[in-house]
């Protein structure tokens, strides 16, 4: 392969590992833990797990074996950055838990105002 075809072949690589690990992310670690999540992270994340893939699949084209140390460091670093992407949606999920409220738990009293109220009506007994 010509290094401008293998080059095309990354990019188009590391663009569908984007939109394949947002996809992911969302299913797995739920929507709402992401739309909570400081984007930051989330774009961090991703690109750092994108460009580990991407090199992972570099140096294993490079190579002649499949295992060798390169190869090992990508896979632990794609590892590494998983198990971040866990713990982040985790603290968020538990974020989300706290922030929502909603009043549906608490019950007021509420009374009309006086000039709206009707005045009680006695009976009268003819004597």
């Amino acid at each position: 392969m010509t290094g401008k075809l293998l080059r095309f072949g990354y990019v188009c690589e590391f663009l569908l590992a984007m939109l394949a690990i947002f996809t992911a992310w969302s299913e797995i670690g739920g929507q709402a833990a992401l739309d909570v999540m400081h984007w930051g992270w989330k774009l961090g994340l991703a690109l750092a797990l994108s460009m580990a893939i991407v090199a992972l699949t570099a140096s294993l084209v490079a190579e002649d074996a499949w295992l060798t140390l390169r190869t090992a460091r990508w896979l632990a670093a794609i590892i590494a950055l998983l198990a971040a992407m866990s713990t982040v949606t985790y603290y968020y999920s538990l974020e989300e838990d706290n922030s929502d409220t909603d009043d549906t738990s608490t019950i007021s009293l509420q009374e009309s105002p006086k000039c709206l109220q009707y005045p009680k009506v006695q009976s009268i007994r003819a004597s």
